[in-house]
């Protein structure tokens, strides 16, 4: 065949396809034989008459459909992002929740002509944020009904003005020659060696974010883990006690503590108050790469927090909280991470740009956070599989 393409129905291309015909030269390498079999799919699926081919047979066209359209996904993946920084950027989730409305509504409330509006709501019905339930009546559809609930889900999106901006040159961050982005100076300790000395207003729109995206974070955790195993709880990074507030109103005999840079500290007293439960939550304020993890807690958690740095600071803090902590303590940790799972796939594709435009940290496997946690002393680490693992995975450990 021209350009070395055989069509599966040609007896040559089944010949090709006999594990005898691909025994490797090296005597059997199954490191070779999988090589040899890639060359050769590769072959296959970058011939324009072999995807031809599979889209015009019943039994392969849903298979190369599907392809086709996972391909077109990473090629116009950007519009669908637009798309939705449009809808949350005019309010249109929160317009429509809880009621239907017409487009001449619609667009007289966001400010638009009606033209422009349809042409909206017709974009968002294609990612179903949006539905068109009856002639000129638009409703939230599933994915919609969910942004309108979660506010720190909108945020985000909000937030990811700033990555774009840092994404104009995407080759330039992996050459380092994009340094000063906008993510780096936005989470500010990871520009700096001292982040105990973070000013207010350094670490205040930070904190706030990270408090309204924890909602659903905080119930990934708590349906896939059991606190009542526990007296006290100490959560180590914990911002201004948005987890920590959960978890109280989850397990209401639980003795709290919270760990965080002196001006979130601050910060936190006021929102745990707030919450009225001041009175069973302990707060300090510190540096938990340098100062001493107070270490009269039952269970640490670290949510989030090893995924912001490189692997020196990580085994720096894992050794500092191995030094403060009692021997028995446990650790549970968990935050998003590298796996097969299409959730575990998608969180790291998501976190390996960020993290580059951050210029910090990287989203890990469980089994390199299990190395880390041996290697810094910590014993039995087991890895817990959450109710969303495209949210977070689960390690515990013992000190």
């Amino acid at each position: 065949m021209a350009n070395g393409v055989e069509p599966l129905g040609d007896p040559a291309a089944a010949t090709a396809l006999r594990p005898e015909n691909h025994k490797p030269r090296d005597g059997g390498s199954a490191r070779s034989l999988a090589i040899q079999w890639r060359m050769w799919r590769n072959r296959q699926i970058g011939s324009q008459r072999f995807r031809h081919w599979m889209a015009r047979l019943p039994w392969t066209r849903w298979l190369a459909q599907r392809k086709a359209n996972q391909l077109f996904q990473l090629v116009a993946g950007f519009t669908q992002t637009q798309i939705l920084t449009t809808c949350v950027r005019l309010d249109l989730f929160a317009h429509l929740d809880g009621c239907a409305q017409t487009t001449e509504q619609l667009a007289r409330t966001c400010k638009l002509e009606a033209a422009r509006m349809r042409e909206v709501l017709e974009l968002a019905q294609h990612l179903n944020l949006v539905i068109e339930i009856q002639p000129n009546s638009w409703m939230l559809d599933d994915a919609g009904a969910v942004l309108a609930s979660d506010r720190g889900l909108r945020e985000m999106i909000r937030h990811h003005e700033i990555l774009y901006r840092d994404l104009q040159d995407p080759v330039a961050l992996w050459r380092n020659e994009t340094t000063d982005t906008g993510l780096r100076r936005y989470w500010a300790y990871v520009r700096t060696q001292t982040p105990a000395e973070c000013p207010d207003s350094a670490v205040a729109p930070y904190t706030a974010l990270m408090r309204e995206s924890q909602a659903m974070l905080a119930d990934c955790i708590l349906s896939s883990h059991d606190f009542a195993r526990y007296q006290s709880v100490l959560d180590i990074g914990g911002g201004d006690g948005a987890f920590l507030s959960a978890l109280g109103n989850r397990y209401h005999a639980l003795k709290l503590g919270l760990f965080d840079l002196p001006a979130v500290a601050t910060a936190a007293e006021t929102q745990i108050s707030l919450a009225g439960m001041a009175d069973r939550t302990r707060i300090h304020g510190g540096d938990f790469f340098e100062d001493m993890i107070p270490p009269d807690f039952a269970c640490v958690t670290l949510l989030r927090v090893l995924c912001d740095h490189e692997d020196d600071r990580v085994r720096r803090l894992l050794a500092n909280l191995h030094r403060s902590l009692a021997p028995g303590t446990h650790l549970v940790i968990a935050e998003a991470m590298a796996g097969p799972s299409s959730g575990e796939r998608l969180a790291a594709a998501y976190f390996g740009i960020y993290f580059r435009a951050m210029g910090s940290g990287r989203c890990r496997t469980a089994g390199e956070i299990s190395t880390l946690l041996r290697d810094s002393g910590f014993q039995n680490p087991q890895i817990i599989s959450t109710v969303n693992p495209l949210l977070a995975t689960l390690i515990t450990a013992a000190r």
